[in-house]
């Protein structure tokens, strides 16, 4: 089996050329748009979206995903509208850059508010859900730590009553891991019928540091050999944070890239695959 591979290329470098460079220097054939020259996706023109799509085309490479910062917002009534406004945003950026994927949040919820919180935060997504499927887009759900659907009791409930074609799981190993809980442990089997891609970062619980690719406590060989047995096929997100991580993104440079994708090819050939 052969993974394909993505990145949020803003880890390489703020510039679109050393980014691309580096992507495809590394083999690496998706891009996920998260910021270019420092920045966000959701403020690029229409001319930069178009340039990211035109030098993409130019060097065999694809936007795989806008890599939004919907939802990174407390559950408040205020902040709903601002973030569907945002989704709706992200969507042009889809359209111009001819891709069909937006990477988002939940919103942020205390865990003691959780269960109350739920049937408002049911609404709040619902209506992000429908606004993507009327433009055919895929909302990629990333359970980013300390947001609703951080927590598997709570990604669970959000997925078994909102799945579906237009609306799928992006599972970060080092995020779960950060709060506490395992992928094999917490997440698999269930999370499989609604996973999309994996974010490929990994991270040691004890120092809440955030490592290479099988070099933490994500479990990640253990979910890639259990996914294969599967028949799941990716793509694999490459996410690396390995030197700074900050509420809107991330940043490793271009060796500390070149790193992490060393270190995820050598745990997809200890499972036996190709990436």
């Amino acid at each position: 089996m052969r993974f394909a591979l993505s990145a949020f290329a803003d880890e390489i470098s703020p510039n679109l050329d050393t980014q691309i460079a580096t992507l495809k220097r590394l083999d690496v054939t998706g891009l996920d748009l998260r910021s270019v020259e420092n920045v966000n996706v959701l403020s690029l023109t229409d001319a930069q979206l178009d340039e990211v799509a035109e030098q993409c085309d130019a060097n065999g490479l694809h936007v795989q995903a806008i890599g939004s910062p919907v939802n990174k917002v407390r559950f408040t009534s205020e902040n709903r509208p601002q973030e569907l406004e945002k989704l709706r945003r992200a969507i042009h950026a889809a359209k111009r850059t001819n891709t069909d994927k937006i990477r988002i949040f939940s919103p942020e919820v205390d865990e003691s508010q959780a269960e109350s919180a739920w049937p408002g935060v049911k609404e709040w997504m619902q209506e992000q859900i429908e606004e993507a499927g009327e433009h055919g887009i895929v909302l990629l759900h990333e359970n980013d730590a300390k947001f609703y659907g951080a927590y598997p009791e709570n990604a669970r409930r959000l997925f078994g009553e909102l799945g579906c074609p237009n609306f799928r799981a992006a599972f970060d190993f080092a995020n779960t891991v950060l709060i506490g809980f395992r992928a094999m442990n917490d997440w698999f089997p269930w999370l499989l019928p609604h996973l999309h891609t994996l974010h490929i970062k990994d991270a040691i619980e004890s120092d809440h540091k955030v490592v290479p690719a099988g070099e933490g406590d994500g479990q990640m060989v253990e979910t890639l050999r259990w996914l294969i047995s599967q028949n799941w096929s990716g793509p694999l997100t490459i996410e690396p944070h390995l030197a700074s991580a900050g509420k809107f993104g991330g940043f490793s440079g271009d060796q500390l890239f070149e790193a992490a994708v060393v270190a995820l090819r050598g745990v997809v050939k200890e499972v036996g695959a190709e990436a």
